[in-house]
């Protein structure tokens, strides 16, 4: 983690950026929820790209109290991250409630289950800019 906290310290020197990409960086929980901290200060983020990475629910929970702050934001990929239904669910709760207004959202290979959808959909109706969805890989039907 100690290569990670001096990468955030350079990530907090600014604060203007637009387009944040950290995939496949096997970031785990620990590192997600630094991660997601750091990066309350780039408020002008139009892309954020946290894909392929270990977070867990904790780090989705933090992320989710991270993503009102980007009024910009019109693209969000948050797809395997082991976020489960908690994290989902907390990531949606936010964007719906936020000024954001995202037109790409995936969140593919979270082990998001049949308890998410009906806040995933609020979610998707209150966000009419949205043009893509992406929900593969994840335990939505009863079987």
């Amino acid at each position: 983690m100690k290569g990670l906290l001096l990468f955030l310290d350079v990530v907090k020197l600014y604060p203007l950026l637009e387009d944040f990409r950290c995939s496949s960086t096997r970031v785990g929980t620990e590192e997600g929820v630094a991660l997601s901290e750091a990066l309350l200060r780039c408020t002008h983020l139009k892309k954020l790209d946290l894909r392929d990475n270990m977070f867990g629910v904790e780090a989705g929970v933090v992320s989710s109290k991270s993503l009102p702050k980007y009024a910009n934001l019109i693209k969000v990929y948050l797809s395997y991250l082991n976020l489960e239904d908690e994290g989902a669910i907390a990531i949606a709760y936010a964007l719906k409630e936020s000024t954001p207004s995202p037109e790409v959202l995936e969140r593919a290979g979270n082990d998001i289950t049949v308890e998410a959808p009906p806040i995933l959909a609020e979610c998707r109706a209150a966000k009419q800019s949205l043009t893509r969805l992406n929900l593969a890989e994840n335990e939505l039907m009863l079987f």
